[in-house]
């Protein structure tokens, strides 16, 4: 349904208002606004019904979802895919990342989507109905664990979505530094030819990478690095050091510092990983060597780094994450010519897009469904009572005791 929140779009499904989209859809996926002016009730009645959620389920109040900001145009997937899952819906799409904003309309939620909207520990005390919350992606820093875990919430990020892409990224990264690809570039703008500033490459066959984390993106720009002829090393607080992993050698940090050629992060943002690499860990590396950061900017300390490479204490380094984003543009990393930039791209592609927001719904229904999803984060929340039901077909009742119908438009 859409409610009257602000100016019409002109679109009978859709209301464009100030702060929020809402739309509801019945058990077949069809706007209930529109089955009533199928059915030519008058417009005073239709406000009248719609206002009142009771009047319109029997009783029953349906599932609400709130997704709360995306980084796509529109939200035609997620509007298939809910329209097509059986089951009573509201469904309201705020794009904001203003707390305030959405304390006001998450408060009553089933289920919460999100991708760069900070989900606190005030705004996860508000979500007294919550039983999930989805990331739009990996990372899920931007999510109080701590306090949804308190709370009874399971969170669950997208893990798989873009790991073809951030792997083939970080190994773009790696090409373009040992071949020195974008001084060349550069000389040849500029008017030149040949290579008489530029010290020539080493023989990648044979180098080594060191990954500082061995997850499933990791994995994966393991056996790309491996195809290469690189040797590869890693370091993981979830695996021991000495153990081989997929034909990986598992090394302390100090030692993959020390020895590898290249050195690049996949590890996700934590409070022990918040500056991982600082002025003591870029001392370890070699004057050689290049890192390379695909995960999350605030593993590095970016001043040590912006340190580092202004004084050629190793050779160079490619970074897609930032601690502050979007990246200043008077900071100091823009005028450096021993680094390269991208702005948080990694996971970009067409179809890692569609990935990413198709697996998010699937996480919601799952969960409607009385389902633990897959990619649970906080996976201590399920050793203690929690929110969601394993009882299939509903959820638990949550506070006030509200009925919510299951699959198929059963109200009971």
């Amino acid at each position: 349904m859409c409610l009257p929140t602000g100016e019409s779009s002109g679109d009978p499904g859709r209301c464009r208002g100030k702060s929020a989209v809402v739309e509801r859809l019945d058990a077949r996926g069809y706007p209930i606004l529109r089955l009533l002016r199928t059915f030519r009730i008058k417009p005073s009645y239709q406000l009248a019904l719609l206002a009142g959620r009771d009047s319109i389920q029997g009783g029953a109040v349906p599932f609400k979802v709130v997704i709360t900001d995306t980084t796509a145009e529109d939200y035609e997937v997620e509007r298939r895919l809910f329209a097509d899952a059986g089951f009573d819906l509201e469904v309201v799409y705020l794009q904001t990342r203003e707390p305030s904003v959405v304390r006001d309309h998450a408060a009553d939620a089933d289920a919460v989507v999100v991708a760069w909207a900070p989900l606190t520990r005030e705004v996860i005390a508000s979500l007294r109905r919550c039983r999930l919350i989805v990331r739009y992606g990996i990372g899920v820093d931007m999510i109080d664990l701590d306090a949804a875990t308190e709370q009874g919430i399971v969170v669950c990020n997208t893990a798989r979505y873009c790991i073809e892409e951030v792997s083939a990224h970080a190994i773009s990264f790696l090409l373009l530094l040992n071949r020195q690809i974008l001084p060349l570039h550069r000389s040849m703008q500029n008017g030149g030819w040949g290579s008489p500033d530029i010290m020539p490459p080493r023989r990648l066959a044979g180098q080594q990478l060191g990954l500082i984390g061995l997850g499933n993106i990791g994995r994966a720009v393991a056996a790309k690095a491996r195809g290469l002829g690189l040797r590869v090393v890693a370091c993981d607080p979830f695996v021991q050091a000495g153990s081989v992993q997929d034909g990986v050698q598992l090394v302390g940090l100090a030692e993959l510092l020390t020895t590898s050629d290249y050195v690049s992060i996949h590890c996700p943002l934590t409070a022990s990983t918040r500056h991982l690499i600082g002025r003591r860990e870029l001392a370890l590396m070699r004057p050689t060597a290049f890192l390379i950061n695909c995960a999350r900017g605030a593993v590095i300390d970016q001043s040590a780094l912006v340190e580092a490479l202004a004084r050629r204490r190793i050779a160079g380094a490619a970074l897609d994450v930032f601690e502050t984003e979007p990246l200043a543009v008077d900071d100091p990393l823009r005028r450096l010519d021993n680094v390269i930039l991208t702005p948080h791209v990694a996971h970009w592609s067409v179809e890692s897009a569609i990935e990413c927001r198709r697996t998010a719904v699937e996480h919601v229904l799952a969960a409607l469904r009385g389902e633990i999803p897959p990619d649970v984060v906080n996976r201590a929340v399920l050793q203690r009572p929690h929110r969601l039901c394993s009882e299939p077909g509903r959820v638990g009742s949550g506070e006030g005791g509200e009925k919510r119908p299951a699959p198929g438009g059963h109200r009971g």
